[in-house]
């Protein structure tokens, strides 16, 4: 009688053990969609011309709670870091820096990259991926004009400088945005040209003051004042066709469109020609950059350095840092959230 009433305590005291260690996997499938995302936010590695947009945005991150990825040209073409087996999206919000996209795909442009310059190889797979995504519901945001000319049907480049290459005073007024030109696909339908008046010969970072909309939502959840000084270098003019639909964010002086969102399918690409998430020290950093290796890669002249740094120096941010930081963290916001419907 005894050993029976010690087996039976036994197998009581393994059938609770097991009802424990089963009853939590359950309750995993009732949580929030949220913790099916692994991470929030992917940022595409571009070169190392444009970290700072990575540092930054991974901060920006941060402090909305909001964990991030770093990837490079394979990731983007495996169709399975996008979605799961089931078609469901595994992340919110992809994010492309500023830089020189002639890098980031298989097509490369025929001379070698700068020094420190990294190559990629997104093909037309990744290219896909990347817009079925932002159709599905994610959301997509190019900075600068590269990462702005992805999304684009078409760009234009209007900088004359010292030397391109061989080419005096050469421009570029039409050509196709880079998604559209190596696959034939696009999402905005119009042009981003540029760079501005202001910021040529390139390469040139200045502060310019631009006119916020008021009536956007991103604007009305930032809470900037009307006009927020942002720094500025290659960024392009966003032109729409007729009948593309186009949320204006921000103007640029000349009264042009700097900053928009487009619907694209379900989803949203936020177009940002200027860098409102590079602030402060970091922008200091940003206009060196541009202007040691980086301009001497472009066979830009001592001359041209030495004058744009005069206007680069006398060229402080009258509004400091804050504005344009709360700028970028409602930009962040604002893609997750219109992912996450």
């Amino acid at each position: 009688m005894k050993k029976r009433v010690t087996l039976f305590l036994i197998l009581f005291s393994i059938s609770l053990h097991s009802l424990s260690c089963t009853g939590a996997g359950p309750q995993k499938d009732f949580r929030p969609a949220r913790d099916a995302i692994l991470t929030d936010v992917i940022l595409f590695a571009g070169g190392s011309e444009r970290t700072l947009d990575v540092l930054s945005y991974q901060e920006i991150a941060a402090e909305l709670g909001l964990t991030t990825k770093v990837v490079d040209g394979d990731f983007i073409n495996r169709r399975e870091e996008f979605f799961d087996v089931s078609g469901r999206r595994k992340f919110k919000v992809i994010i492309f820096p500023g830089g020189d996209a002639g890098y980031w795909f298989e097509k490369r442009p025929k001379w070698p990259p700068m020094k420190g310059m990294i190559t990629h190889n997104i093909n037309c797979r990744g290219v896909s991926n990347v817009l079925d995504f932002v159709k599905s519901g994610g959301s997509a945001i190019g900075v600068c004009h590269c990462g702005t000319g992805l999304f684009s049907s078409r760009k234009g480049w209007l900088n004359p400088r010292p030397a391109d290459f061989g080419n005096l005073e050469k421009t570029y007024p039409e050509e196709r945005g880079n998604f559209n030109a190596i696959c034939g696909i696009y999402a905005f339908k119009g042009i981003i040209i540029g760079p501005q008046k202001e910021v040529r010969p390139y390469p040139l970072a200045l502060f310019l003051p631009l006119r916020m909309n008021s009536e956007n939502e991103i604007v009305r959840e930032a809470k900037v004042p009307p006009v927020v000084h942002i720094i500025v270098t290659g960024a392009g003019s966003i032109i729409p066709d007729e009948g593309q639909p186009l949320d204006v964010v921000a103007w640029f002086p000349n009264g042009t469109v700097a900053l928009a969102v487009v619907p694209y399918g379900s989803g949203r690409v936020i177009l940002s020609g200027p860098h409102p998430n590079i602030t402060g020290e970091r922008a200091e950093i940003f206009r060196k950059r541009i202007m040691g290796n980086y301009a001497k890669w472009f066979r830009v002249t001592e001359n041209t350095i030495q004058e744009n740094w005069g206007k680069m120096n006398s060229n402080p941010d009258p509004d400091g840092p804050e504005p344009d930081w709360a700028l970028s963290k409602a930009i962040l916001s604002y893609a997750y959230k219109e992912a996450s419907q």
